[in-house]
C-alpha cells in the first residue's frame, strides 16, 4: 500500500465512508497497521509518521458491580513535519487521529491538527484544532495520563464528570513564545463551532506562563469559556531531586453554575530505579458552591517498566472516595472506558497495560 494512499485514508473528513471505498484500506485499523509497517519508509525530510498504541486490562469495583474489560487508551496515529522557508521562517504542521483498538468503533477521532509558522526569535503561530494552554499546563501535575487514574477525574472536571476544562480549541489560533531566559508564554483564541448554522459561537480564551529551569518549574494558567460562562485558574510547580520528581497544582473554577464553582488541588511523585519508575498521585476536589459533602479524593499508585526505548508495561491501582454528594469518576478522560458509580459511592480499580510508541 503506497504511503500516499495511507495518508489519504487517514486524513479525509468522512473517514469511515472513504475507508470502505479505498481498495486495501477497508477500515481504520488496517490503515494503522499498514502505517506501522511502512513508517520506516515514509520518514521524508519534512514528514514523520508517528503514533502510540496503549492497551490495558482493567478490573473495576464500583460497590454495585465488579467487572473487567480491555481498553484502548488514547491510542493514536499522526503525521507531522516542518520545512525551512524564507525570512528565517519554518512551516510546521500536524495531523493526528485517535484509533480505537477495542473494536467498538472503526472510525478515527480528531486530535491535535494544525498548520503554522515558526521563527526562532519570534515564536510559533498555529491555526486549527489543538489542546488549550490550560489543558497542556494541567498535564504537568499527574503521572498516570490516559489510565484509570487519570488526573482529569478531578482537575478540570465538573460535578457531572465532564472534563469541561480539559479541552481542545475549535477553530483556534495559538501563539507560543520562544524560550526567553526560561520563560515560555502560550495564548489561544478559539472562535468555537457555529450553532445550527448561525453565527452564535462560543469563543474561548486560554493562556499560560511557565518559568522552567533544569531542576524545577513554576507556572500559572487561565481560561475563559463563554459556552459555560465559566473561568478556570491553575497554579503549579515541580522539582527534581536526583531520581525523584515532585509536582503540585492548585485549581479554582468559577461560574454561576454550582457544579463548576469549586477548588481542587493535589500532586504527584515519581522515582526512577533503572528501567522501573515508581509513581503515585493524589488529587482532592473541594465542595461545590451551596452543595455540602460534594467533594472527593482521587488516588493512584503503580509502576512502569521499560522493555525498550519505545515499549513499556505498567501495573497500577487507582480509586475514588466520594463524599455523600460527590460524583468523581475513574478514567474520566483519555481512557478507553469511563467507570462511574452513584453519588456517594466509591470506586476502585486495578489495571495492567502496555504502551508502544513508534
Amino acid at each position: 500500500m503506497p504511503a500516499l494512499e495511507i495518508f489519504y485514508c487517514l486524513t479525509l473528513r468522512e473517514e469511515k465512508n472513504m475507508l470502505n471505498k479505498r481498495k486495501g484500506c477497508s477500515n481504520a485499523v488496517m490503515c494503522s497497521l499498514a502505517l506501522i509497517a511502512f513508517s520506516g519508509m515514509t520518514q521524508a525530510k519534512d514528514l514523520t509518521v508517528y503514533g502510540k498504541i496503549h492497551l490495558s486490562g482493567d478490573y473495576i469495583d464500583n460497590d454495585a458491580i465488579k467487572d473487567y474489560t480491555i481498553a484502548s487508551n488514547s491510542s493514536r496515529i499522526g503525521f507531522k513535519g516542518d520545512k525551512k522557508l524564507k525570512y528565517g521562517l519554518t512551516g510546521v504542521y500536524k495531523i493526528e487521529s485517535g484509533i480505537d483498538l477495542e473494536g467498538e468503533s472503526g472510525t478515527l477521532s480528531a486530535r491535535n491538527r494544525y498548520a503554522g509558522l515558526k521563527h526562532k526569535d519570534f515564536g510559533t503561530v498555529i491555526g486549527g484544532y489543538h489542546d488549550t494552554p490550560y489543558k497542556t499546563f494541567g498535564k504537568k501535575a499527574g503521572v498516570f495520563a490516559d489510565t484509570i487514574g487519570d488526573r482529569r477525574g478531578v482537575l478540570g472536571a465538573d460535578g457531572e464528570g465532564s472534563n469541561t476544562f480539559n479541552t481542545r480549541g475549535k477553530k483556534s489560533v495559538m501563539y507560543t513564545s520562544p524560550n526567553i531566559s526560561g520563560v515560555e508564554v502560550r495564548a489561544m483564541w478559539a472562535t468555537g463551532a457555529m450553532k445550527d448554522g448561525t453565527n452564535d459561537k462560543d469563543p474561548l480564551l486560554s493562556g499560560s506562563v511557565v518559568y522552567k529551569q533544569k531542576m524545577f518549574y513554576v507556572g500559572a494558567s487561565y481560561e475563559d469559556q463563554k459556552s459555560k460562562d465559566a473561568t478556570g485558574m491553575r497554579l503549579g510547580g515541580g522539582a527534581i531531586f536526583g531520581d525523584t520528581k515532585v509536582n503540585l497544582m492548585f485549581e479554582k473554577l468559577s461560574s454561576d453554575t454550582d457544579k463548576l464553582d469549586r477548588p481542587a488541588y493535589g500532586g504527584s511523585v515519581s522515582h526512577k530505579m533503572g528501567a522501573t519508575t515508581l509513581k503515585a498521585h493524589l488529587f482532592i476536589l473541594g465542595e461545590y458552591t451551596d452543595t455540602d459533602d460534594s467533594g472527593a479524593m482521587l488516588y493512584a499508585i503503580g509502576a512502569d517498566h521499560k522493555l525498550d526505548k519505545k515499549v513499556s508495561m505498567y501495573a497500577m491501582i487507582a480509586g475514588v472516595s466520594n463524599q455523600d454528594n460527590g460524583a468523581v469518576n475513574l478514567a474520566a478522560s483519555g481512557h478507553g472506558e469511563k467507570y462511574t458509580s452513584a453519588a456517594g459511592d466509591s470506586l476502585m480499580g486495578a489495571s495492567v497495560g502496555m504502551v508502544y510508541k513508534f
